[in-house]
């Protein structure tokens, strides 16, 4: 479910760019340096991440996971996932569509005790499923 996003999600990683346009590339690229700067996250973690490495999640990596996914607008303000936008925003990228489908509705359940704890749930859940690239 390789999609602008998300949440980012997050993908994420540059083995599947190429399921983005230039310009979603461009404006996760934006988002994700906004929510570094906004969460305090660690951006060598985050690139990390995009390379492909572990995912050690903590309260700073969870709270830019629930940003990305705010910016990307799979993410409502109430910490709730936006299934329909989701799905939407898929749909423009150049993914197998049913497979995208079927990582959001693994993910889109998921609840944290806060937003950023979901926000850091669904973003892992995406970047696990390899199918949301949300960072890259």
């Amino acid at each position: 479910m390789k999609t602008f996003a998300i949440v980012l999600t997050l993908c994420i990683v540059g083995a599947y760019a190429s399921t983005l346009k230039d310009d979603q590339k461009a404006k996760l690229r934006e988002y994700k340096e906004s929510c570094i700067t906004e969460t305090g996250a660690d951006k060598a973690v985050i690139d990390g991440i995009i390379k492909g490495g572990p995912i050690n999640r903590d309260e700073k990596l969870d709270c830019f996971s629930a940003c990305m996914l705010k910016k990307i607008g799979i993410m409502r303000p109430d910490g709730s996932i936006d299934v329909e936008s989701a799905r939407a925003k898929a749909a423009t990228t150049n993914v197998d569509v049913a497979k995208a489908n079927e990582v959001i509705d693994k993910c889109k359940d998921l609840k944290g005790k806060d937003t950023c704890e979901t926000g850091g749930s669904v973003f892992g859940c995406f970047i696990t499923n390899k199918d949301f690239p949300v960072l890259n």
